[in-house]
């Protein structure tokens, strides 16, 4: 099972946030406008979201063996 973490939890806000603004940009005028930023914010929210997964799995697993030459 992944642990949630900060990052997990920052993009899904950014995800949610993007998508109220989405919502009201249906209604209102000035909020439409500015879709390119609301993009931009979805953009932001799979990224962390992808970075939360990949640091959660890192933590997770167990560390490499480091391998020496003896020369």
């Amino acid at each position: 099972m992944i642990k949630l973490n900060g990052e997990n939890i920052a993009g899904t806000a950014f995800l949610f946030f993007s998508a109220l603004l989405m919502a009201a940009g249906q209604v209102n005028a000035v909020f439409g406008k500015l879709y390119p930023a609301y993009y931009i914010l979805v953009a932001a929210g799979v990224a962390l979201v992808f970075l939360g997964y990949r640091t959660a799995r890192n933590e997770t697993m167990p560390p490499a063996k480091e391998h020496y030459r003896l020369s």
